[in-house]
């Protein structure tokens, strides 16, 4: 491969990860019980800021149904990327509030997905990858001279400030980076202070016996990343083939 080859950085479509704020509460003073002994079902919205709305509508739900056991009476409506509201009784409703607030804070680590793709010019369909993945291609093949992409490699993190993604195989691929995060009163978005990807490859001792390895970093650079999306770090063409490297970046809660 030639030197690192930083080529750009994309950002993929994915919903902005939003402490959690009750835009408005239907009148909880309203007894619990209607006249017929069943309790009363009231509607309360929630605003998300950190976590995704699929997050927040499954915490919810799952506190219902814990509580009550009955869809019947545990039903919510997503009216934006950021709040949904919630039918249920009043008393479920406070459970729902408590949970939402311990879990809607910023994130103070992350997962962070990394994958590599092999962009060629053999017609084929793009790989079945997550969704924001998925998109993320979608969009690098309307710029990049390739045709076809396939999966090479992932692996996964769960850090704080830096680390080493490892990738299998041989030749393999280590990921080094360092981090800061959150970088916004928000707290969704991270920095990644330095990341390189670095080929490590298995070559033949000088003296013709056994073998040791030979590392090179291919890609070195340093973004601004949103929590919940996936970037295009950067490509690096293979020396001598009509070929490149994808990497992609996810970070996740």
């Amino acid at each position: 491969m030639k030197s690192p080859a930083h080529l750009f950085l994309l950002r993929a479509a994915v919903p902005t990860l939003a402490v959690l704020l009750i835009l408005s509460v239907s009148p909880l003073a309203m007894a619990n019980q209607d006249d017929s002994g069943e309790d009363k079902m009231v509607s309360r919205a929630y605003h998300l800021e950190h976590l995704p709305h699929e997050d927040g509508t499954m915490l919810a739900h799952q506190t219902c149904l814990e509580l009550r056991g009955d869809n019947d009476t545990c039903r919510y409506d997503v009216k934006g990327p950021r709040w949904f509201i919630y039918n249920t009784d009043a008393g479920t409703q406070e459970a729902i509030a408590e949970v939402l607030a311990r879990h809607d804070v910023p994130a103070r680590s992350l997962t962070l997905r990394l994958s590599l793709f092999m962009a060629d010019n053999e017609e084929r369909k793009l790989p079945e990858v997550n969704a924001s993945e998925s998109r993320a291609l979608e969009d690098l093949a309307q710029l990049l001279p390739y045709r076809g992409y396939r999966l090479v490699e992932t692996g996964w993190l769960r850090a704080e400030d830096r680390g080493q993604i490892h990738l299998g195989g041989m030749p393999s691929y280590v990921a080094e980076f360092r981090m800061t995060l959150p970088v916004d009163p928000d707290g969704t978005s991270v920095r990644m202070d330095s990341f390189e990807l670095i080929h490590i490859q298995a070559v033949q001792g000088e003296d013709g016996q056994g073998t040791e390895s030979l590392s090179r970093v291919i890609v070195r650079t340093s973004f601004t990343m949103e929590v919940g999306e996936t970037v295009v770090v950067g490509t690096s063409r293979l020396d001598g083939k009509d070929e490149a490297m994808v990497v992609l970046l996810t970070a996740g809660r």
